[in-house]
């Protein structure tokens, strides 16, 4: 019996070592192993949520724990949400509604996931907004198609909200609204109101109609054009909004675009006619302007001139002409002269009640005058003048000289000769070229110094013809004179 005893102290020993080691004791430092998860629980909210409105959240939390039921501290917890379309988790378990529809959402510790709570998005119908959220019409008849936006408390559009419908609210004399949102200006005033309604929630756009000034109208009786100074004409306006409509009572200044030509009563569109020319009327309302173009012609209804023809036999002769002509007022007119050949008739002045004729070669020539709208002439007959040599000869002298050979003239050197003739320069040494100067002209010697050589042109229509040298400029000058 001895032994037997002592075997079953020695198996109690070994038992209790094995035991110790186990539980990591002894004298060598062994610690407790964690606990492990068993399972895992949302803990809040702690029934199922719905949401009616998108974006809003809601705080979940869970708890791990383990086969006693007890709290296991530090458990790693983990969110799901079987459809994010309809609302998304986050890491620390905070819900947010994305769209319409059920969800499950879980959470997970150790590869343990607890029960599913459902979530549920089913937008409510909070507001409906009008775009635009007023209206303001500028012209009577002018459309406008308004939109509506059914949204929920976020701002959010509603998925599957019921359709809108429109209505107008007020007196319906100011604007009307169409079962799709169309309203039109009928005319001036603010008495009306679109109404877009969905879920029993409405929103609302006022209108408002004014005639804004988009163009204007300038009107006259009779021919835009003027034919006495003084003479008057009166204007009218018509303000027009974008639909032409007509804009009453709107206030129009009047101007004249050249008032030299027409003067116009700033306040009333009268025109008063003061010279020859075109200019349009303008009238202007705010930044927007009309126009109207008239033209004053005055008739000439007084018209003398004298003498009706002339004789000159004098070399170098002169004749007098005399001129009138008055409008109906009787105001003075402008005169203007021609003559119809220089070669035979030159003229001293263009414009004036008298000019002086000069005979500048043997020939005829009409003597136009021209005043307002009318016009006579008269012929000239000239005789006795010297007639023009067909050639001349200017020296180009070394010191800086032009000389006409014929007559000794210098700078100038004046020379004539008739239409068809040549006129040669001589170079007489040193650097000097022949260059045109004015109209008409004549083809220039080019740059190159005339040296000793020559350079002729030959001259086929009349005028005066001015020309310098190049080198030494104006110091030296000439003129061939072409009759």
């Amino acid at each position: 019996m001895r032994p037997t005893r002592l075997t079953a102290r020695f198996h109690g020993t070994l038992l209790a070592i094995v035991s110790m080691t186990a539980c990591g004791g002894g004298g060598d430092g062994g610690g407790t192993a964690p606990p492990s998860v068993a399972s895992v629980a949302i803990t809040a909210p702690a029934s199922a949520p719905s949401f009616q409105t998108l974006t809003r959240t809601v705080q979940f939390t869970a708890v791990a724990r383990d086969a006693a039921a007890a709290t296991v501290a530090g458990a790693t917890i983990t969110w799901n949400s079987s459809n994010t379309a309809v609302a998304t988790v986050s890491g620390s378990g905070l819900v947010t509604a994305v769209g319409n529809g059920t969800t499950q959402v879980t959470a997970s510790a150790s590869g343990i996931t607890s029960p599913a709570l459902s979530v549920t998005v089913a937008q409510a119908v909070a507001a409906v907004n009008v775009t635009p959220a007023a209206v303001a019409f500028g012209a009577i008849g002018s459309t406008r198609l308004l939109t509506a936006a059914v949204v929920d408390s976020s701002g959010a559009a509603v998925s599957g909200a019921p359709a809108v419908t429109w209505t107008r609210a007020g007196t319906g004399s100011t604007a009307s609204v169409s079962a799709g949102g169309l309203a039109t200006a009928l005319a001036v005033g603010a008495s009306d109101t679109a109404v877009a309604t969905a879920a029993t929630k409405t929103g609302r756009a006022p209108i408002s109609v004014t005639q804004v000034v988009a163009a204007i109208l300038v009107n006259s009786t009779g021919s835009d054009t003027l034919s006495t100074t003084g003479r008057t004409k009166q204007y009218t306006a018509v303000a027009r909004d974008s639909q032409a409509n007509t804009i009453g009572g709107t206030s129009i200044t009047w101007s004249s675009a050249a008032p030299g030509v027409a003067s116009v009563v700033a306040g009333s569109g009268l025109a008063t006619a003061l010279t020859d020319g075109t200019t349009n009327i303008i009238a202007t309302a705010g930044a927007v302007t009309g126009q109207r173009a008239i033209t004053v012609r005055r008739f000439a209804s007084t018209f003398t001139f004298s003498p009706p023809n002339a004789t000159i036999t004098t070399p170098l002769g002169t004749q007098i002409f005399l001129g009138t002509v008055e409008d109906s007022v009787p105001t003075a007119l402008p005169i203007t002269w021609t003559s119809r050949n220089p070669a035979a008739l030159t003229l001293l002045a263009s414009s004036g009640t008298q000019i002086t004729a000069r005979a500048a070669g043997n020939g005829t020539s009409y003597v136009v005058m021209q005043g307002g709208t009318r016009s006579d002439s008269a012929l000239v007959t000239v005789s006795g003048q010297a007639v023009a040599p067909l050639t001349a000869t200017v020296l180009v002298g070394a010191g800086n000289v032009f000389s006409s050979q014929r007559n000794s003239s210098n700078n100038p050197a004046v020379d004539t000769i008739a239409a068809g003739g040549t006129v040669t320069w001589q170079g007489q040494g040193g650097n000097h070229t022949v260059l045109s100067q004015g109209s008409p002209s004549f083809a220039s010697s080019g740059p190159a110094a005339l040296g000793s050589g020559t350079y002729a042109i030959t001259f086929n229509a009349t005028g005066s013809y001015d020309y310098i040298c190049s080198i030494h400029g104006g110091i030296m000058s000439g003129r061939i004179v072409v009759r």
